[in-house]
């Protein structure tokens, strides 16, 4: 049986545009009607999902994502989470047309990007929200389920005009999963390529793996604003292991070591939250050096988490939409 095609040619289909206006259910950032986007809905009993004149084909869904991506997401009016629901909400239902269209490769190639990088720069973007504003768990499962399956139709169907897009999905999976066994054999196929980035996203998660924790500081500036953004939610751990394998390797009555220097290789913005972390650890700091002992590192505390200021060099949209 050939997948349905949809003929839907707006962002919205007419029939729900009627429906959540006599329902009152229009968001916020709908307010001009002519740029209404259709919602995530589940299937249900009498409610067909597959029907072709509620189903938009591939070019208008990469219309779509183009239109959340440079549009609203850039709105500043609105508090960020408002504006995250709603773009997380249209792009599953943009990923779900996608999928009972069963559209090609190529098609998902050119959709899937901009949702990837959407979901990487929302985890830093909203690292500091509450849960119940946003939820970092359910943001990555997006991110996750998307990443993987381009990074699957990237092994299946890809050719030297892909080989930018592989390098950035892959190196981008690995990064976002630093230390990850079960992800460093998905990219095992991929590391063969001569791809610098991949190889330097490889080396950094086997060197966190091993506990080698140096690699981190000396790669981390050399990454793309995106993979920066990944790496960043996973420093409140990474910094506690450590200073916990500093403790461990440098535990020596009255051994002092350099504030200036430990909050290089902890990527803190500057050294008062190097202060801030050591002495959460209980660890004592004493003028511009702390003590790093073994005794004293109190690892039953929870990780610390500081947001690490990243200088993006573009605004939001032309990093997400990579244009």
């Amino acid at each position: 049986m050939l997948p349905v095609k949809g003929i839907c040619m707006e962002m919205c289909p007419k029939e729900e545009m009627m429906m959540r206006k006599s329902k009152r259910l229009v968001h916020q950032l709908e307010c001009n009607p002519h740029k209404m986007v259709k919602c995530f809905s589940r299937s249900a009993a009498g409610n067909s999902l597959s029907k072709p004149h509620i189903l938009r084909p591939p070019s208008v869904l990469m219309n779509t994502v183009s239109y959340l991506l440079n549009e609203v997401l850039t709105i500043e009016n609105v508090p960020f989470n408002i504006v995250y629901d709603f773009i997380d909400d249209r792009l599953n239902s943009i990923r779900q047309d996608a999928t009972i269209q069963a559209v090609s490769n190529q098609d998902w190639m050119a959709i899937l990007p901009p949702i990837i990088r959407f979901h990487a720069y929302a985890a830093y973007k909203c690292y500091e929200y509450d849960v119940n504003s946003f939820d970092p768990f359910l943001n990555m499962k997006h991110f996750h389920e998307s990443i993987f399956k381009i990074v699957k139709i990237l092994l299946e169907d890809s050719d030297e005009s892909t080989n930018e897009l592989c390098s950035e999905m892959v190196s981008l999976l690995i990064v976002t999963n630093l230390g990850d066994y079960n992800v460093l054999q998905q990219a095992l196929p991929f590391i063969s390529k001569k791809n610098t980035l991949i190889k330097m996203a490889v080396l950094l998660s086997l060197n966190i793996m091993n506990g080698n924790f140096g690699q981190l500081f000396e790669t981390y500036n050399t990454f793309p604003a995106m993979h920066q953004c990944v790496i960043c939610v996973q420093l409140p751990i990474l910094r506690k292991n450590i200073l916990k394998s500093m403790c461990m390797g440098f535990n020596c009555k009255n051994n002092y070591f350099p504030i200036s220097i430990l909050s290089k290789m902890l990527l803190h913005n500057e050294p008062q939250e190097t202060i801030k972390e050591c002495q959460h650890y209980c660890l004592t700091v004493v003028d511009d050096k702390v003590e790093l002992s073994k005794s004293s590192f109190n690892n039953e505390v929870d990780e610390l988490h500081l947001k690490k200021e990243i200088k993006f060099r573009v605004n939001v949209s032309t990093m997400v939409l990579n244009i």
